[in-house]
């Protein structure tokens, strides 16, 4: 099922609106015994080759990170990408062990140069994020670095991209467009933020994300209502 088209959109936003999506998710989770993101770990850890480049990107505290460089093996490396200085920390604490990770302080758009971020304040949670929708209403706003995935394939060529970006999933996309028609990468795997995207009213992000992911050669699969998966 493709929860892209208009007519899932227009289903999940009435289930938003009516307070209904979370109780229907909650029960599907419960009575087929379906964790959360456990079809999408088990796309991505599956699609990793030994040897293969794997970019992490929205890495948080490298738990993702961690597996993946174990399926890539030691001829394989993981490119741990992190913006949130509140991560980054306990990122590096939880890699050290790793020297096939590379953390790279930065996040991932279609523009070069600085954006804001936002900082959470207190136990909560929420996670920090580039978008205010994502965030409580007390949220530290400070400057991150920010870069084309184009760029940074020039350093680093991906074989695997997964990405978990709190609604900002189609920039990323957009500022990788030449990696995204490089053969070498085979998987690109997303978890796409509707509710996010929405609130920042951009409705027709999960839509344009399957077309330019097809249009550079991936057939997309959707894993569950909120993860999907590309490869060649």
């Amino acid at each position: 099922m493709d929860y892209s088209q208009p007519w899932a959109l227009y289903a999940r936003n009435i289930g938003q609106r009516v307070g209904l999506l979370r109780p229907v998710v909650r029960a599907y989770r419960k009575i087929f015994n379906v964790d959360y993101e456990q079809s999408f770990d088990n796309a991505v850890h599956g699609a990793i080759r030994d040897g293969d480049t794997v970019w992490d990107v929205g890495a948080n505290i490298g738990h993702y990170s961690l597996s993946f460089c174990e399926r890539a093996g030691p001829q394989g490396q993981v490119i741990a990408i992190e913006p949130s200085p509140s991560s980054l920390n306990e990122l590096r604490s939880c890699t050290e062990q790793a020297p096939n990770i590379h953390i790279e302080n930065i996040a991932l758009s279609d523009q070069e140069g600085t954006a804001s971020f936002f900082l959470n304040s207190g136990d909560n949670n929420t996670v920090d994020g580039l978008s205010r929708a994502s965030v409580n209403d007390d949220a530290e706003e400070i400057a991150v670095e920010v870069h084309l995935g184009d760029k940074l394939a020039e350093k680093y060529m991906p074989n695997i991209i997964k990405i978990d970006v709190e609604g900002f999933e189609l920039e990323v996309l957009l500022g990788m467009k030449k990696t995204l028609l490089n053969e070498a990468l085979h998987t690109v795997a997303i978890e796409v933020h509707f509710l996010t995207l929405a609130q920042r009213d951009n409705q027709t992000a999960p839509a344009e994300i399957t077309k330019l992911l097809k249009a550079s050669g991936f057939k997309t699969h959707w894993t569950d209502p909120s993860h999907v998966i590309a490869q060649r």
